[in-house]
């Protein structure tokens, strides 16, 4: 990850937007995207009740999930570029194989860093839903980069830019599975090769946009399946999202 002046992807809207990656200098703000634009609004995190204002260690965990994340160097943000502002943010993972006798990162950080339990219902809930079907098997994958978290400030929707930074992940994973851009990534992680993309959408407008982008689905979860502090997802989850999707996305 750049200090500052991170890379140009792509512009939007007659040049009114651009998609960046993300600088060590943008990252607060960019967190700051989550806890207005995810946190209180992406379905399962409604469902954990990650949303409620009481429960702010939760969020801080996953900001610091978000964090650590975004060190890999893979992530990205949009800028409205009159104003300078950060109004919508893709964290985006390296995934891949751990060593032997070690635990895949999600659970890891889980087990190490997660105390709340809204936290730890949502990080279940992807390690569960990602178990379901091994990815990485039934594609003879070793490396992905995993598009974690997608948000978009309420009032800069409906304007492609969710699109548009998943359209971005894609173009830059592919060309790190050609050995392009690697000085952007954490020194640690130059030698990963990732060979998907992988997402778990879970509104409507999220599997809208991988249709669109070309992701193919793997599995399809109903909410109703899972359940928090006494109720089931689908009862705190507007009834227009019902279920999640599991995809993936191959070069």
């Amino acid at each position: 990850m750049r200090a500052q002046n991170g890379r140009l992807w792509s512009t939007l809207h007659e040049g009114k937007y651009e998609v960046r990656s993300l600088t060590e200098a943008d990252l607060e703000e960019a967190l700051n995207v989550l806890d207005d634009a995810f946190f209180n609004k992406e379905s399962v995190c409604i469902a954990c009740e990650i949303d409620l204002p009481e429960n702010v260690q939760a969020r801080r965990e996953l900001r610091e999930l978000s964090r650590v994340s975004a060190l890999d160097g893979v992530s990205l943000v949009m800028k409205h570029v009159e104003s300078g502002r950060i109004v919508a943010v893709s964290f985006n993972k390296l995934m891949f194989t751990p060593p032997p006798g070690e635990d895949p990162f999600f659970v890891k950080f889980r087990d190490e860093q997660v105390h709340s339990p809204q936290a730890q219902c949502l990080m279940n809930y992807m390690i569960a839903i990602e178990s379901k079907v091994d990815i990485c098997a039934l594609y003879n994958i070793d490396c992905s980069c995993e598009l974690m978290f997608l948000g978009t400030l309420p009032e800069y929707g409906r304007l492609g830019l969710a699109r548009a930074l998943t359209e971005a992940t894609v173009q830059l994973a592919h060309e790190l599975n050609q050995g392009q851009g690697l000085d952007d990534v954490a020194e640690e992680l130059r030698d990963k090769r990732p060979v998907a993309v992988t997402a778990l959408w879970t509104s409507v407008f999220t599997q809208k946009i991988g249709k669109a982008v070309g992701f193919k689905v793997v599995n399809s979860v109903p909410f109703n399946e899972f359940e928090y502090n006494g109720k089931r997802f689908d009862e705190r989850i507007d009834p227009l999202h019902t279920f999640s999707e599991q995809a993936v996305y191959t070069f």
